[in-house]
């Protein structure tokens, strides 16, 4: 899912691509960015690129 979001996917972009609800999409986000400590979706995006756990090529 982060790399979805990292991408520059909506939360509708990435519910329909996963196959589950917008709104459980931004659960899961949320999570994300608590579990990284940072408040937005691109301060996810770079600390996971960082850290390399995002494939970069994706």
């Amino acid at each position: 899912m982060l790399a979805l979001i990292a991408s520059g996917k909506s939360n509708q972009e990435v519910a329909e691509i996963l196959y589950i609800t917008p709104g459980t999409v931004r659960v899961h986000a949320h999570a994300i960015l608590q579990k990284l400590e940072v408040h937005d979706r691109t301060q996810a995006a770079i600390v996971h690129l960082q850290k390399r756990l995002i494939n970069r090529d994706s």
